[in-house]
């Protein structure tokens, strides 16, 4: 048996593990770095979105803070949140709205103050155009736009150091879970992989029903190479030899002697999870099947062909859930090729968070989007929900 990362590792559809640890070194830096700021001077609480008394948190509940860290997503995102804040800065044109009103609620600082917000900008940009040029899916991991993740990639290096130095000391990050749901959640120990992947699309300023869901395989001209390469990624995920051959237009035979070589045992055989119903039976299901077609349609909106994108997806949702999948390489291209070809499952906005949730609109079961609310909103996502959907189970 092979190293499965070997196929997994391809280039912008994989997050190395040296990068995952260079985010979560980074989010204790830029928490530290809050921290000093925040009792230097209280009125940071508007600048971060936090207060000092929810950070203290962190250090207080390590069991939610180790399932935190365990998902390569950055704990803060920008300050400037659209393409014009930027270019405020790159372009050295007049300032937006948003930017002089962070302007306005900056508290002035001190030399060491200011020194210290000018390092980790620089740390926290540096970073941010690691993950950028490293994976299709940036703009999820740094809880940005597409527009913006595709902007930045447009910049010169130079021009970013040069917009800094024209920010002057403006924080260029802030905290992302500012929602009481989290620390609610975080203090009472009950954060699951589930609520952190919800709080995760809560604040990402991208929207699952927004983004494009392109699907098309057939028209694709890829190439034996790539077409060998693109499959030995997906079957390392656990993908079918089977649904492997019909993707990729390779030889049986080839598909399932690449499978036991990576897995060291023979692909399943038999008929492949098909059931559309199935994705809103439970809300974990719900929760999975959404942050599936989250990640997919965000690196189609970056420009990955999908095949592209269903390998940038399965890497990045075996990273959020710890290893622990709900959904199948098979299955998750089952929800992808169905909600691009109709609507018998379609995205809606919770009404009471607006997080965009996979939604059941066939004969089956038809769900009103006006009235739909989230597993999140209606607590059901918790670890005593989970305890008791267990015990039912075994009974």
């Amino acid at each position: 048996m092979e190293n499965k990362e070997n196929y997994r590792a391809v280039d912008r559809l994989y997050v190395p593990d040296w990068l995952t640890e260079q985010i979560q070194v980074a989010n204790f830096n830029m928490v530290d770095h809050m921290k000093w700021l925040l009792q230097q001077d209280s009125r940071f609480n508007d600048v971060f979105n936090v207060e000092l008394k929810d950070l203290d948190q962190l250090q207080l509940n390590q069991s939610s803070l180790r399932n935190l860290l365990r998902a390569p997503f950055l704990m803060v995102e920008p300050t400037l949140q659209t393409v014009e804040d930027w270019r405020c800065f790159v372009d050295d044109t007049a300032t937006t709205v948003a930017v002089d009103i962070l302007r306005r609620k900056t508290p002035e600082l001190d030399a060491l103050a200011s020194y210290a917000v000018g390092h980790q900008n620089v740390a926290f940009l540096s970073l941010a155009t690691q993950i950028l040029n490293m994976s299709v899916l940036a703009a999820p991991l740094l809880g940005i736009t597409t527009e913006v993740a595709k902007y930045l990639l447009t910049v010169p290096s130079y021009r970013l150091n040069l917009a800094l130095q024209r920010m002057n000391s403006l924080p260029l990050f802030r905290w992302r879970f500012n929602s009481p749901s989290f620390w609610f959640e975080f203090v009472g120990s009950t954060l699951t992989d589930e609520m952190i992947a919800h709080q995760i699309m809560f604040t990402s300023p991208a929207r699952a029903g927004d983004l494009p869901s392109d699907a098309r395989w057939g028209e694709l001209r890829l190439g034996r190479a790539k077409n060998e390469a693109f499959a030995g990624a997906l079957l390392a995920y656990g993908l079918r030899a089977s649904t492997a051959t019909a993707l990729f237009n390779l030889t049986q035979n080839q598909m399932r002697g690449l499978y036991f070589k990576i897995h060291g045992k023979s692909s399943p055989c038999g008929n492949t999870a098909n059931s559309l119903p199935w994705f809103v039976e439970t809300p974990q299901h719900r929760l999975h099947a959404t942050v599936y077609a989250w990640l997919y349609r965000s690196a189609v909106a970056m420009g990955a062909l999908p095949p592209e994108a269903l390998i940038a997806t399965n890497d990045v949702y075996d990273r959020l859930f710890g290893g622990n999948r709900v959904i199948s390489a098979d299955r998750g291209w089952n929800l992808i090729r169905s909600m691009a070809a109709d609507t018998r499952l379609t995205t809606a906005p919770c009404r009471t968070c607006t997080t965009h949730y996979v939604v059941s609109n066939n004969d089956a079961k038809i769900e009103m989007h006006n009235r739909f609310t989230c597993p999140a909103c209606q607590q059901q996502l918790g670890m005593k929900r989970r305890a008791g959907r267990r015990k039912a189970n075994d009974a």
